[in-house]
C-alpha cells in the first residue's frame, strides 16, 4: 500500500518549502552512488561539557555515518547519527538511549534541537510565534537533557540527514515500514558492536511515526532486548484515528481532543472546566458511554435521543447542536478544526490545536499548511544545519535532508489498519524487565490522547509496566520550556525507575 505522506494521519510533514529540504540526485544509479559516496561527511569527534540534571558531565559528540549490511554481508546503507557519550570509567554500565523522529521520512532534528539534545533552541509555543526568517533563535545549553543518566544517540533513517542507500540498494527501498524498521535495528546492533556497548542497558524511542519504528525495532530480533521503549505522541493503531464509512471508533476517541481544543479557545461549556485535564475527563466519560451507545445504533437511533446527544456534544465541543444533528453526530477532525473558530475566520492547527491560521486558498486550497509545524520545523532545521557545521564541525558537500518529499509504503497492517502495537506487547511479554513510557499532548489532533489509551490497552501490553503521561500541549510537547522540562523530568524518572527495578532483582 503506497500512500502520499500528506494523507497519513501519523505523518509529521513540513507543508512549506519541502523541495528545499532534500538534495537533487543524478538520474543514473551508478553516477548517483558515486556522488553520494564522494559527498559523505567524515566522522567527527568533538569534546564538550555541560551540566545536566544538576550533574556536571564531560562528554564526547560523535557525528558520522555507520554502514549496515544485508543478510549476505553486502553493504546496503550508511546511516548518519550524532552520539553523545559521557566520559566515564565503565561505559558498559551506563544506559544508552537511541532516539529518532517520525515523518515518516524525517531526520531527528526536531527532538535533538527542540528537546533532548545537550544544545537546543528554546521556543515559546503559541505565545512565542514570530519572525521565522534567518538567522533563527540562538542555541542554548539544555540543562534538562538526560546525559546525567544516559548516553544519547540520535539517528537519521535512510534518505534523511546524510543517510543514504549504497550498493544495489536505493533510498526508496527503505521507504516502507518493514525495511525502515529493520535498517534502524541493524544500525543499533552495529553501533553497540562498534562501540563495545552490548553490556549497557538499552532504551529506544521515537516521536509520531517514530513510535511505529520503535515497535518494529523492539520486535525485530527476539534475542535483542531493551530495558525500555519511549513513545512520544504515539501513532500505532490507525484504526483509532481513521473514519472510513461505517466505522465509529475514531469519532469516539477524538471527542476528548475536541473538548481540549474547545477548552483552550474558550468554547467549552461542560460542567468541569477547571483545567484541560478536567474537560478531557468529562468528555471521555460521555464518549465512552452515551456517545458510543448512540453511534452504535446507527440509523436506528431515534430523533429524541439524537437531539439529546447533540445538545451534550455542543456543550463539550463548542460546535452548535444543529451542526451535530446535520452531521449525524459525526464530525471528522479536519471538519472540526475548520468549524470551531469559523466565526473568527480562522481554523485551528492539527498537530497543536492551540495554534490558528487564516484561510489561504490561493496557495493552500487543500488547507494542508499547519502553523504548529512550521513554527517548530523551520527554526529547528535551520539550527540543526548550523550546529552540525559549527559546534560539531561536520563538513559535507551536500545538504542535510530534513524531510523526505516522497511517498511511503505502509506494508504492515493487522488485516484492516496499520497497527504494530502488538509487537510491543510481544517484546514486553518475552522480556519481563522491559518497561514502556508513553507521552501524549491534549491538543494533538494527529495522535489524540484517547487513542493512546486505547492502543496501549488493546495490544497485549502489560499495563503494570507502563508509564502514561499527559501534557497541556500538542504533538510536540517540548515547544515551551515549561512542558519540555516536564517531559524530560518524566523521562528521567522513567529511566531511573526502570534501572532501579532492574538492580533490585
Amino acid at each position: 500500500m503506497r500512500v502520499p505522506c500528506r494523507a497519513i494521519l501519523a505523518s509529521l510533514w513540513l507543508s512549506v518549502a519541502v523541495a528545499s529540504l532534500h538534495a537533487e540526485v543524478p538520474s543514473s544509479p551508478a553516477v548517483a552512488a558515486t556522488a553520494e559516496e564522494s559527498a559523505d561527511p567524515a566522522q567527527v569527534v568533538t569534546q564538550h561539557e555541560g551540566r545536566f540534571g544538576g550533574v556536571d558531565v564531560r562528554y564526547v559528540a560523535t557525528a558520522g555515518l555507520t554502514p549496515i549490511f544485508d543478510d549476505d554481508g553486502k553493504p546496503e546503507a550508511k546511516i548518519f547519527s550524532v552520539a553523545y557519550t559521557a566520559k566515564v570509567k565503565d561505559p558498559g554500565r551506563r544506559p544508552v538511549t537511541f532516539l529518532f523522529n517520525g515523518g515518516p521520512g524525517s531526520a531527528s532534528f526536531w527532538i535533538q534541537m527542540g528537546a533532548l539534545g545537550p544544545r537546543i533552541i528554546a521556543l515559546d509555543g503559541p505565545a512565542g510565534r514570530g519572525d521565522l526568517s534567518s538567522p533563527g533563535a540562538a542555541l542554548v545549553d539544555n540543562p534538562d537533557a538526560l546525559l546525567d543518566i544516559s548516553d544519547l544517540v540520535f539517528i537519521d533513517p535512510v534518505g534523511t540527514g546524510y543517510s543514504h542507500a549504497v550498493g544495489a540498494k536505493k533510498n526508496d527501498d527503505f521507504y516502507k515500514i518493514s525495511t525502515d524498521g529493520s535498517s534502524v535495528a541493524k544500525f543499533i546492533r552495529t553501533w553497540l558492536t562498534e562501540n563495545k556497548r552490548w553490556p549497557s542497558p538499552r532504551f529506544v524511542g521515537g516521536e509520531s511515526y517514530g513510535t511505529i519504528r520503535t515497535a518494529m525495532i523492539v520486535d525485530d530480533d527476539a534475542f535483542m532486548t531493551f530495558n525500555g521503549a519511549i513513545l512520544i505522541s504515539q501513532g500505532l493503531d490507525w484504526g483509532t484515528v481513521m473514519m472510513p464509512p461505517g466505522y465509529d471508533r475514531g469519532y469516539e476517541l477524538f471527542l476528548p481532543s475536541y473538548s481540549a481544543a474547545a477548552w483552550f479557545h474558550h468554547r467549552f461549556g461542560g460542567q468541569h472546566a477547571g483545567s484541560v485535564a478536567d474537560a478531557v475527563a468529562e468528555s471521555e466519560a460521555f464518549a465512552s458511554r452515551d456517545y458510543t451507545a448512540a453511534l452504535s445504533q446507527g440509523s436506528h437511533l431515534d430523533a429524541a435521543e439524537r437531539d439529546r446527544v447533540a445538545a451534550r456534544l455542543a456543550k463539550l465541543t463548542g460546535i452548535p447542536e444543529d451542526e451535530w444533528v446535520r452531521s449525524n453526530l459525526r464530525i471528522a477532525p479536519d471538519t472540526f478544526r475548520r468549524l470551531l473558530l469559523r466565526d473568527q475566520g480562522v481554523r485551528i492547527a492539527r498537530f497543536d490545536a492551540r495554534y490558528t491560521t487564516g484561510s489561504a486558498s490561493v496557495f493552500d486550497p487543500q488547507e494542508t499548511f499547519d502553523p504548529s509545524l512550521s513554527a517548530a520545523g523551520l527554526p529547528y532545521l535551520n539550527a540543526m544545519r548550523g550546529y552540525l557545521g559549527t559546534e560539531l564541525q561536520v563538513k559535507a558537500t551536500r545538504p542535510y535532508v530534513g524531510v523526505l518529499p516522497g511517498d511511503w509504503t505502509y506494508d504492515l497492517d493487522n488485516g484492516a489498519f496499520v497497527n504494530p502495537a502488538p509487537k510491543i506487547g510481544a517484546a514486553m511479554t518475552r522480556n519481563p524487565g522491559m518497561h514502556l513510557f508513553v507521552a501524549s499532548g491534549y491538543y494533538d489532533f494527529s495522535s489524540p490522547v484517547s487513542s493512546a489509551q486505547y492502543n496501549i490497552g488493546h495490544a497485549g501490553i502489560p499495563t503494570d509496566r507502563v508509564d502514561m503521561k499527559y501534557y497541556p500541549t500538542g504533538h510536540m510537547m517540548y515547544l515551551e520550556p515549561e512542558y519540555r522540562q516536564h517531559l524530560l523530568s518524566d523521562m528521567r524518572s522513567f529511566i531511573v525507575k526502570t534501572m532501579s527495578e532492574k538492580a533490585a532483582k
